[in-house]
């Protein structure tokens, strides 16, 4: 079809064929279908022109036929051609089209047709050539002309294939074309039918009904729970009567609210007759459902009335009264109660006593207010609304006001207790007083019905009986004339521009306004109602409720303080360097910048910041922070609920964003609001039109401020104060810091650098190895000569971070140089700034310290021997005697321990030890190879289906399961199918279950769907009732629910209805060799679907609605079944061109056709909306044995095996036998081949800091997975020793006492007991001294005593910068002098030392083998939130001094409690113990004597170190 023409057909002529509006549909449907590009896929035309009833060959072919040669896709002139010639076409055009498709796959252009083309493209659409051909292909070899085609199809009436059928039936095409539309009714009209509602109404109910169900992130079903229902009545309804509300609502007491629920109860509770409305209040109190009010509930009924009366304002002689004496008044009005012995109300009785009560008037008024201005109902006039917004509105203001004398001050003050509206936080808005008036005014409502106290319960019901014509006119025709809602009377106009740019919330209001004279204020949800009906000309204007502590009443703050919300900007790394530059400029007067000094420095800022321009020439004038928007804050809101609406309007969590107060871009102070909880804005110095800025963390865990700070400040501040005097403060964040506040300082993030920052701060307070490094120890035993080393990079940067931390600096350091020496020295796994395991830098950092402090210079070849069944000893003191030959270091003293490892021949039994040294023990994870698998079994005779929980190993096959399942439902495994729900209309065998031999770790689900199999006697006929089996085979028929929905656009007539599957499938039983009826098929559907179905003969349920409305319901099956194919979207009877959804076949007497194993139950509309009980499809029945294989878990979640595990769990999992896979054969001695081997770990020597890892990376299914299994890890007093290996009974090696030339177990040249110079002290007391106390020992250096007359602390005090930068200072004049003699000239400082003892006894405290009952304690745990690959790292560090944990989470470091350590039970990775009463001076080198083998780097006054924050 060139250009959009055939020469069949013309587009022009075409066109002309459709009515205005069939056209003008098919138009825009196209335009939709397309996206507005003008081509129609082939798969959308096969999808939505054809409904995919075509041949996959006839489609194509057609669509080839129809589309333009020069274009790929079809067009919409095309489209109309098509469907002109297929629809309107004569039998003429038709016939030439059908020639087309036949002849158009011929190479030449000749017009003429081939009986293989013919054959070809028959056999390919599923048909096969007639018998009438042969009179035109009389040889199969003779070539037919178009004219002889359209001759021969003319005479045989076209009646010859189904293709030619299709085109050539007249009487087929006229009845898809006449098909009506509106048989099919939707769910507005059948709703409105049987309500008192429109079906304008119920299209604005649904709206409301489906904002309602997504109210809270709670409910995420399309459904209203009870507990979405109490969050969205809670603010307007008194919290004792909304259980009894929602089951009014909830009429088939499935705990779910659903459309059909939902428009029933608010036509019953607002627009029903008197009796109707009074019928709904029964049911809001009978809340056994029984059908009676007892008198339990009649005293529950007077509790609702009381706190209806407090709550609406009533002063009712009952005010006082209580529930009991209530509930004796009311029964005694009781006419039937003569006698006064019946305690109870049938539901005629509760009718009569309702209109001598007064306070179910106002109850009635007030679910009536609700209905509109919560629920959505619209009102029915003008009048309704103005009342119902006035009612609405004179009681959420009441507690702004004084208490009326009528209101007691118990009542009062329960008002201000209970009502939401009035809480500090709540939202009101102003309007106009001129808009307001002008709304009062447009209707005629006298002031009488306003102002009085009188319910307008008595007015509503005269309104509501109207026909469904008047309820249409009173909506669509109903003009408001007050106009769009104007507030620019209120507004400060000086103001207006500026705020409306930046937030159109933010409004400054004149100053003077009062109420009712300038404007008024309604709640948050009064104006929601009022802007459903009116706009909203201009920024909305809302204030929040303030509660200050001396007033006694909440206000609205008309005027609260207006702040400027500040954010960060991504910089590039030019502007970068432009900040830099200047800074530096406008400090030190020089040009000299920081940005190309560093080049990790650099390598952070071009990754952290996007890129920018690249032109050199950047401004000075670059802004870092840009103003995001105004906001409101009221200065007596508390900063932590200011920081809690600040992330949820930027969609941040707490921890994500810091607050500042932002004097200028270089001078903020923080605003700590996680402990500051209580303070109100104003204490903490907020301002009229302050700046803030709010930081938000980047993606990479990074601050911004902390990268600006670390990229911009000059290198040394000691340039910026040579010139400055002594007593001068340059630096605000070093000051002098509490001895017990050392070490108590963040390290900032790089950029994923948190693996980093919390295994350092971990290790840092590593008191023993803190010491060490604090006194210098580092320094006489570098080893710059080891090979396999870092040239001592990585313990001198260690060294410097560990001085800086120590220090008196108080804001948070940035570990670039160590950083840099990781990068530099180490792998490569740290060199780029992706997220790391902490675990394995944290290894790397130990060995690299190691290997830079070893003290063995020349390592010695050791030949590691095997054990030949020597006692296990002698083999471990073997191996510990070759690892001290060659490693020797504080890290070897402090954190190496051994393991033994066993490795058994299963054959022979041959044991084969040997040992190895650890410094992180890593413990998996108890693993439970059993599998939890839940199964939902539908049964055959229509009850509820049941669900099972069954545990199997993961090793065992699908029968294992099969026998469980077959016992727990007492079932037969024969009449067990298992099947999969593709999609609601395709039921189909599971594969993997049908395989007894498929083992049950290869599943992937982990629930199943399993159906009872109808089990059929061959030999005897079935029986409708019973079904008895001797020789038992499998059959039935699939049931699939569907319905039709009529659609507004579509492009042909086979998709003007659109078929939905849902809900879930049935099993029909047949056996082929027995003859049954429809009426039998109709029944067993029938018994199967009972239960979904809503009982219309309930007489107490029948208050919300009219079932009489419609006929469909009341009589036959709601349903009709019909024969349809597997996928349920065609007819299994009809051939494809007759374009059949299904032939349907009544519930008679006549026997069933059987074409297929599916059938379809297709649903009444008014059936379905009004009958169908989705929700109970979803109701199961538990079996005991899921809460039995849940409880194993202790957790219900099936797929994270979440038990709480035990730390010595772990270690028992750690050291138990395993199999050696067959991959990993043991070569056998004895045997001298390779055998399958059994291997074992112990802990043969556990080192004075002991760390675990906890295994929670683990692959699963060839993936990385991370397990949040909680384990409970123990804080005091913990004893590991009870699972070291077994040792012999006799023992002589541990007895002997070690000469000079023997080899100590601890790598140290001097294990001692400690004595000063003058005086020896016990280990006992100097230990407490030394833990306990900051105190110091001073042994014999008198270099140190010359300096202090106090005794030296634990720690060396903190190093001043300034004297370092005073030592680094050179001297401009005087001659040059040499190397050896500055040396000389300086005395150089030895650390703390310690005298020696050579004889002692190896004990278990000196690091030794014994396994005596030693305790450990916690000192520090890292812990892993998030998921793996994007998770983060935080630290939990116990600090020496005062005893106290802290939080260490990258900068921030914050104390919290001991008992935090129990909520991380599921997060904890790293486990730091420490042995108890440690004595860290045995681990402390003599180094008197000996020189310094390198010098340490400087500590500098860079400020990349410090944040000035």
């Amino acid at each position: 079809m060139g250009g959009g023409s055939t020469k069949i057909i013309s587009y022009d002529d075409a066109a002309k064929r459709f009515f205005p509006a069939d056209f003008e549909r098919i138009e825009t449907t196209f335009r939709d279908l397309t996206s507005g590009t003008g081509e129609l896929s082939y798969t959308s035309f096969k999808r939505d022109v054809f409904a995919h009833f075509l041949p996959e060959k006839l489609a194509a072919r057609l669509y080839q036929v129809c589309t333009s040669s020069s274009r790929s896709c079809m067009s919409l002139k095309d489209l109309i051609c098509c469907l002109a010639l297929i629809y309107y076409g004569t039998s003429k055009e038709r016939m030439q089209l059908l020639y087309l498709l036949f002849a158009h796959s011929i190479s030449n252009s000749n017009g003429i047709l081939r009986w293989q083309d013919v054959e070809d493209f028959l056999s390919q659409c599923g048909d096969h050539p007639p018998e009438e051909l042969d009179t035109i292909f009389q040889n199969h070899d003779e070539i037919v002309t178009q004219e002889k085609f359209l001759l021969w199809l003319e005479s045989h009436q076209g009646h010859t294939t189904t293709i030619t059928d299709w085109l050539m039936d007249d009487q087929r095409l006229h009845e898809l074309l006449a098909s009506p539309v509106d048989r099919i009714s939707d769910q507005y009209s059948i709703l409105a039918g049987v309500t008192h509602l429109s079906d304008i109404e119920v299209k604005d109910l649904e709206k409301t009904y489906y904002y309602l169900c997504t109210y809270s992130n709670i409910n995420r079903q399309q459904q209203i729970t009870l507990e979405t229902f109490s969050n969205i009545l809670t603010p307007v309804l008194p919290p004792i009567l909304i259980p009894g509300f929602f089951d009014a609502f909830d009429e088939n007491r499935d705990g779910c609210i659903d459309f059909k629920e939902f428009v029933c109860g608010i036509s019953a509770a607002c627009r029903g007759q008197r009796l109707e409305r009074y019928k709904f209040l029964f049911c809001v109190f009978d809340r056994d459902h029984d059908g009676r009010l007892d008198r339990s509930d009649i005293v529950h009924m007077s509790s609702c009335l009381i706190d209806v009366a407090q709550f609406v304002y009533v002063l009712t002689i009952h005010m006082n009264d209580s529930p009991d004496i209530y509930a004796d008044n009311i029964l005694q009005k009781n006419d039937n109660n003569k006698n006064n012995q019946i305690d109870y109300f049938q539901q005629e009785d509760f009718i009569n006593w309702c209109s001598t009560d007064s306070l179910i008037e106002e109850l009635l008024a007030l679910i009536f207010q609700i209905c509109h201005v919560v629920l959505g109902l619209r009102p029915s006039t003008k009048q309704d609304e103005i009342t119902i917004v006035k009612q609405f509105l004179r009681r959420e203001q009441y507690p702004f006001f004084e208490a009326q004398p009528s209101v007691s001050s118990k009542t009062y003050h329960w008002i201000n207790c209970n009502r939401s509206t009035s809480k500090p936080g709540s939202s009101w808005y102003l309007i106009s007083m001129d808009w307001w008036l002008r709304w009062e005014s447009s209707a005629s409502l006298s002031s009488s019905t306003v102002n009085s106290t009188e319910s307008i319960g008595a007015t509503i019901h005269k309104r509501n009986s109207f026909t469904k014509l008047n309820k249409l006119t009173n909506i669509s025709d109903y003009k408001r004339e007050p106009g769009d809602i104007d507030n620019s009377l209120l507004i400060d106009k000086n103001s207006t521009n500026n705020t409306r740019i930046i937030n159109d919330d933010c409004v400054q209001l004149k100053l003077g306004l009062r109420r009712n004279i300038h404007f008024e204020m309604v709640p948050e949800s009064l104006w929601l109602f009022l802007r459903k009906h009116y706009r909203c000309n201009g920024p909305a204007i809302c204030r929040k409720v303030t509660n200050r502590k001396r007033i006694n009443k909440p206000e609205l703050d008309l005027y609260p303080l207006l702040i400027k919300i500040y954010r960060n900007q991504n910089l590039s790394p030019q502007q970068m360097q432009s900040i830099a530059t200047n800074t530096t400029t406008n400090n030190n007067n020089s040009s000299h910048s920081m940005f190309f000094v560093y080049p990790l420095l650099n390598y952070v800022s071009a990754s952290i910041f996007s890129s920018g321009s690249s032109s050199n020439s950047m401004s000075n004038n670059t802004q870092r922070h840009y103003l995001a928007c105004l906001y409101f804050v009221s200065p007596f809101q508390t900063v932590r609920t200011l920081a809690e609406e600040l992330s949820r309007k930027f969609g941040k969590s707490l921890d994500e964003i810091r607050i500042w107060i932002r004097y200028s871009e270089n001078d903020l102070r923080q605003i700590d609001f996680e402990s500051l909880d209580e303070i109100d804005c104003q204490s903490a110095g907020f301002e009229q039109n302050i700046d803030i800025l709010l930081e938000t963390r980047n993606n990479d865990l990074t601050w911004p401020e902390e990268l600006y700070t670390l990229a911009t400040r000059p290198k040394a501040i000691g340039l910026q104060s040579s010139s400055s005097s002594p007593s001068s403060n340059n630096n605000n964040s070093i000051g002098n810091v509490e001895e017990e506040g050392r070490g108590l300082i963040g390290l900032s993030n790089l950029g994923n650098t948190c693996f980093l920052n919390a295994a350092v701060q971990c290790l840092s307070h590593s008191f023993p190895l803190t010491f060490y490094f604090l006194h210098k120890y580092h320094l006489f035993e570098i080893n710059k000569d080891n090979p396999i080393g870092m040239q001592g990079n990585i313990a001198l940067r260690y060294g410097q971070l560990i001085a800086k931390l120590w220090s008196n600096v108080r804001g948070p350091l940035a570990p670039f140089e160590l950083r840099d020496s990781v990068a530099k020295f180490g792998s490569s796994r740290f060199t780029d700034f992706q997220q790391h395991d902490s675990q394995e830098f944290l290894s790397f950092l130990l060995d690299g310290l190691h290997e830079d402090l070893n003290r063995v210079h020349n390592k010695p070849y050791v030949e590691l021997k095997d054990s030949d069944n020597r006692p296990d000893e002698d083999v471990a003191y073997e191996h510990w005697d070759n690892h001290l030959a060659r490693n020797r270091s504080i890290i070897v003293d402090l954190f190496h321990g051994l393991l033994r490892s066993q490795v058994k021949c299963r054959v022979c039994e041959l044991k084969s030890v040997r040992f190895d040294p650890f410094n992180i023990l890593s413990l998996p994870l108890p693993m439970d190879t059993s599998i939890y698998i839940e199964i939902k079994l539908i049964h055959l005779n229509g009850s509820r289906p049941t669900r099972y929980g069954i545990r199997l190993d993961g090793d065992v096959t699908i029968n294992h399961l099969k026998t469980q399942l077959s016992t727990l439902s007492s079932l037969s495994i024969e009449q067990i199918g298992f099947f999969d729900i593709a999609s609601s209309s395709c039921l189909r065998r599971n594969p993997l279950m049908d395989n007894d031999y498929t083992k049950i770790k290869q599943l992937n689900i982990r629930e199943l769907l399993a159906y009872e199999l109808p089990l059929i006697d061959k030999s005897s006929k079935i029986s409708n009732d019973k079904i008895l089996s001797t020789n038992p085979s499998l059959s039935y028929i699939k049931a699939m629910h569907r319905r039709l929905e009529p659609q507004e656009r579509y492009l042909s007539p086979m998709t003007r209805h659109k078929i939905i599957f849902f809900g879930q499938p049935i099993l029909i039983p047949y056996n082929s060799e027995n003859k049954i009826t429809n009426k039998y098929i109709y029944k067993i559907v029938f018994k199967q679907l009972e239960r979904l179905l809503r009982n219309n003969n309930d007489s107490i349920n029948t208050y919300n609605h009219v079932f009489n409305g419609d006929d469909s319901v009341q009589e036959g099956y709601p349903f009709i079944l019909k024969h349809i194919n597997e996928d349920g979207k065609k007819c299994s009877v009809c051939s494809w061109n007759r374009f059949c959804l299904g032939c349907s076949f009544e519930p008679n007497n006549k026997e069933f056709n059987y074409t297929s194993d599916t059938i379809a139950i297709e649903w009444e509309a008014s059936a379905y909306y009004l009958r169908y009980l989705s929700n109970r499809e979803q109701d199961v029945e538990i079996h005991s044995s899921v809460k039995l294989t849940r409880s194993l878990n202790n957790d219900s979640n099936a797929d994270e095996l979440s038990s709480i595990v035990r730390l010595e769990d772990c270690l028992e999992s750690f050291i138990k036998w395993e199999n050696l896979d067959h991959k990993e054969m043991f070569n056998c001695k004895t045997c001298r081949k390779l055998q399958p081997a059994d291997k074992k770990l112990d802990i043969w020597k556990l080192p004075p800091c002991l760390i675990f890892h906890i295994k929670r990376f683990q692959l699963s299914n060839n993936r990385w997975i991370k397990s949040s299994r909680p384990v409970r890890f123990p804080i005091k007093s913990f004893h590991p020793s009870k699972y070291l290996g077994q040792r012999s009974s006799t023992n002589s090696i541990l007895q002997f006492h070690p000469t000079d030339d023997t080899i100590c177990t601890s790598s140290s040249s001097s294990l001692s007991s400690i004595t000063t110079t003058s005086d020896v002290i016990s280990s006992s007391s100097i230990d407490n001294m030394l833990i306990l106390s900051p105190s110091r020992l001073v042994n014999g250096n008198h270099n140190y005593l010359k300096q202090t007359n106090e005794q030296h602390k634990g720690l060396p005090p903190p190093e001043k910068i300034n004297d370092t930068i005073k030592k680094k200072k050179k001297k401009r004049f005087g001659r040059r002098r040499k190397k050896l003699e500055v040396e000389n000239s300086q005395s150089t400082l030895y650390p703390p030392r310690f005298s020696q003892m050579a004889n002692r006894t190896l004990s278990f405290g000196d690091n030794s083998f014994d396994a005596d009952n030693a305790a450990y304690n916690l000192y520090a745990l890292i812990c892993h939130y998030g998921v793996i690959g994007g998770g983060h790292y935080v630290a939990f560090i116990k600090n020496h001094t005062n005893q106290q944990w802290y939080c260490f989470n990258d900068s921030s470091c914050k104390p919290v409690s001991e008992s935090i350590l129990e909520q991380c039970s599921s997060s904890a990775y790293l486990l730091f113990y420490e042995r108890e009463s440690i004595d860290h001076r045995c681990y402390m080198p003599n180094v008197e004597g000996k020189k310094q083998l390198a010098n340490e780097f400087p500590l500098t006054g860079d400020d990349r170190w410090c944040s000035l924050m």
